[in-house]
C-alpha cells in the first residue's frame, strides 16, 4: 500500500494513521503534516503569511522527508511552549 500523501510503499513497521476502515493510508509524519502545515507554514513564511512567497517544503527532500521535518519542528516547538508555560507557573 503507498502512503496517500507522499507516495512511498507504506512497509511493516512505519508508524501510520489508517483510513477508511484501513483500506488506505499515510505515515503519521505525512498525515500530521497536512493538519499542522509545511515548516514554510509553522515559520509563517508561506503564501499564507507572506504574499507572494513560493516558500514550500525544504528544497532537495522527498515529500516524506518534507513531513518528517515539520513533525519535527512542530514536536519541537511544542515542547518549548510547554517548558516555557511550566516556568511561568512554578
Amino acid at each position: 500500500m503507498k502512503c496517500l500523501h507522499c507516495q512511498e510503499e507504506i512497509v511493516a513497521g512505519d508508524p501510520i494513521l489508517p483510513f477508511n476502515n484501513g483500506e488506505v493510508a499515510m505515515h503519521r509524519a505525512c498525515g500530521l503534516r497536512s493538519i499542522i502545515g509545511s515548516v514554510a507554514h509553522q515559520m509563517k513564511t508561506c503564501s499564507c503569511f507572506v504574499c507572494g512567497s513560493s516558500d514550500g517544503d525544504p528544497e532537495g527532500m522527498t515529500r516524506r522527508e518534507a513531513a518528517e521535518a515539520a513533525l519535527s519542528l512542530w514536536e519541537t516547538t511544542a515542547r518549548l511552549r510547554r517548558t516555557a508555560r511550566e516556568e511561568e507557573e512554578a
